[in-house]
Formats: structure tokens, sequence, C-alpha cells
């Protein structure tokens, strides 16, 4: 069995980016979260929220456009490229993207206690 390729820091896949961006596409209430460890993408997190009042809205997908995945995917590399440690959360409602939210965690050594 062949071992996975390393990533650079900060480092997204084309292949990872493409399952990012279609997720964005098919939730309709949810997040899509990023999760970087020592600079390193980790974990890919999908979380879908199923609202019975918007039932048929699932059902209508909206597509972006060309343009609009490449500038969301040069936004998205953008913001997780400054993470080291935490978690990049997409948050997707009614169909649309309408925030991303940075989480940094800083890890103390030395302190007392070796932590807050």
């Amino acid at each position: 069995m062949r071992a996975a390729k390393k990533l650079m820091p900060g480092e997204i896949p084309t292949c990872i980016m493409e399952y990012i961006l279609k997720s964005l596409q098919d939730i309709c209430y949810g997040q899509v979260i990023l999760v970087a460890q020592d600079a390193q993408l980790v974990e890919v997190e999908r979380r879908e929220k199923l609202r019975l009042a918007d039932w048929k809205r699932y059902y209508e997908k909206v597509l972006l456009t060309t343009a609009a995945q490449k500038c969301l995917s040069r936004r998205i590399c953008q913001s997780f490229s400054h993470l080291r440690y935490g978690q990049l959360v997409i948050v997707v409602k009614n169909g649309k993207i309408v925030q991303i939210e940075l989480t940094e965690k800083y890890h103390f050594t030395g302190l007392e206690g070796e932590g807050i």
C-alpha cells in the first residue's frame, strides 16, 4: 500500500476542494468544517440539517457558476492557509453560503499546569 503524500502547510488538495464545493452546493442548511493540526488539513466534516418546513428546497439545488466556484475556492484556501490549529467552518443557510468562521487554537507549554 502506498503512503499518502504529505500536504504542505495550509494546502487543500484539488480532489478535497472538489468534495468541499460539491458538499456546499448539496447542503440547504448546515456546515462544512475543515480541521487543521500543525497547519495540516486532517479532517473534513459535513453537517446537514433537514428542516421540515423547507423540505421542497432540498430538491431544488442551486449550482455555483465556475467563476463563483473559483472565487469561493480561493477564499477558502486563503482563510485556511493562516490556520495552524483549529477549524474553518463554512455555514450554509437556505442553500446560500452566508459566512466563514475561523476558530484558532493556541498550544502553550512550559506554563504552570502545562496549559490554560
